[in-house]
């Protein structure tokens, strides 16, 4: 139950960013792990920048939607208030 609680806070604590703040800093930790070629410019190793926000922008939302699954899954304090923050992340993602 500890561990429950430990988890529960650390939510809230994260949740203190705003969500557009929330959504730069999801993107941001995403793009070390994207790949940012098209086409053929893997074979002249030139990445193109908007393709590596693209990707990193995907992968920040599929990771959200996994958080949203998952808070149906486990008992906070707020679910719908956890919820909402986190769909407003989400269209923050998509805004930036």
């Amino acid at each position: 139950m500890a561990a429950l609680t430990n988890q529960t806070t650390k939510v809230k604590d994260m949740t203190q960013q705003t969500p557009k703040e929330k959504a730069q800093e999801l993107i941001e930790k995403f793009k070390d792990y994207v790949h940012g070629y098209i086409g053929s410019s893997m074979l002249t190793n030139h990445e193109y920048p908007e393709q590596i926000l693209s990707q990193a922008k995907k992968v920040s939302l599929i990771a959200i939607d996994e958080i949203c699954e998952a808070i149906n899954w486990h008992e906070f304090e707020s679910p719908n208030e956890q919820w909402d923050y986190w769909n407003e992340v989400k269209i923050e993602v998509d805004n930036l």
